[in-house]
């Protein structure tokens, strides 16, 4: 790994650690709303929740097997997929604030036996070959300097026939330099296209089961994250202080600005091929 690589990392990390606080506005769970169309009224968390059922509901999963979650945050959609598929999960990050909170959700959650919480580099997954039966990456892609090296991990801890699940956002339209910016500020690298992902998921081991567009769906995220912070400005700030949440909250909507405005958001499911994982390894 490169040593941009780890900055990149741990600048994510650290950036994770620092605004920690923000689970407060997403019940725990960091990922974009589902709502089924513009006439939807459904609130802003349960949405999240809508969200995260979609997509782990696409993993195909079958009691007693194993799931790895890249980028698990606070434990929330591993917490809801060991309960509804009676599997053990372990997931991984590299925020030490966001794994003592998992571990501590998934203690009162009563699964300490049956989900562990690791810390962690997905470009460098600290697991033997073929160890999973299944693989999520939800809205982790999104902060990988390098999205191949993380998929090549992917593949070489799912056993054959495994699936992957993973979202991520898409670009098919120039970014200005000050999109580019807004981005990396928000801890977001550049997304690729739709074609380059599919490209890319089947060049490191994986054949291709759906790509699905939900761009339209996850779309009142946006609005909806903003008002949130407005609502809840004066709890937070009452808990965690004036300084850092006001200055959150000066710069995320013209952050969300430009997610709404250039990226799209994509679900893709893939399932593990046999044989030789991909035309480059990891160490490449």
């Amino acid at each position: 790994m490169s040593a941009g690589e780890v900055s990149a990392a741990d600048e994510v990390a650290e950036i994770y650690d620092q605004t920690f606080w923000g689970v407060e506005l997403v019940g725990g769970s960091f990922h974009v709303g589902y709502w089924w169309d513009e006439h939807d009224r459904t609130p802003f968390l349960e949405a999240i929740n809508r969200n995260t059922e979609i997509v782990t509901g696409r993993l195909d999963l079958r009691p007693g097997q194993h799931l790895l979650d890249v980028g698990c945050g606070c434990g929330v959609p591993a917490i809801r997929v060991a309960h509804r598929a009676d599997v053990r999960v372990t997931g991984i990050t590299n925020s030490r604030a966001h794994r003592d909170e998992a571990i501590r959700r998934v203690h009162q959650a009563g699964l300490r036996g049956q989900v562990r919480i690791d810390l962690g580099d997905a470009a460098a997954l600290p697991y033997p070959d073929a160890s999973f039966d299944a693989v999520l990456s939800f809205e982790s892609l999104v902060h990988a300097d390098d999205r191949e090296r993380w998929l090549l991990e992917m593949a070489r801890v799912l056993r054959p026939g495994g699936h992957l699940v993973l979202t991520d956002l898409v670009v098919d339209v120039p970014l200005s330099d000050e999109d580019r910016r807004a981005l990396r500020d928000f801890t977001l690298t550049l997304p690729h296209s739709g074609t380059a992902m599919i490209d890319m998921v089947r060049r490191t081991g994986f054949r291709l089961e759906e790509f699905a567009d939900i761009t339209d769906r996850i779309r009142p995220t946006y609005p909806a994250y903003v008002q949130r912070m407005k609502d809840q400005r004066q709890a937070l700030v009452d808990a965690y202080g004036c300084e850092n949440i006001d200055h959150f909250l000066t710069g995320t909507p013209r952050i969300l600005e430009v997610v709404q405005a250039r990226t799209g958001y994509v679900i893709i499911v893939a399932r593990r091929r046999e044989g030789d994982l991909a035309e480059r390894s990891p160490d490449t």
